[in-house]
């Protein structure tokens, strides 16, 4: 997995400042964005973030943001167990 790009971290500060914990649609999201990025840049990061975790689906077309410190927790996790797993194999 990738770490988030600095347009994607921006969208996800965006999103979490006016929605918080909240749901929210598709369509608020394009709306909240558009002064910023265009509409296949709102989408294609919202996919990514289901993707990654960042988002979970709520229902059709609504998702809810996870607070960062939980999404931080999980990939880092994950990251230092495969570090862990890759320097046992090499010694």
């Amino acid at each position: 997995m990738r770490w988030l790009k600095k347009r994607e971290v921006v969208i996800y500060y965006l999103l979490e400042k006016k929605f918080g914990v909240n749901e929210f649609n598709l369509g608020e999201a394009i709306d909240y964005l558009s002064p910023y990025f265009s509409k296949k840049v709102t989408i294609n990061a919202i996919r990514y973030f289901y993707k990654t975790g960042i988002l979970v689906k709520t229902g059709e077309l609504r998702y809810r943001v996870i607070p960062w410190e939980e999404y931080m927790l999980d990939v880092s996790f994950k990251y230092l167990r495969r570090r862990a797993t890759l320097r046992r194999r090499i010694r």
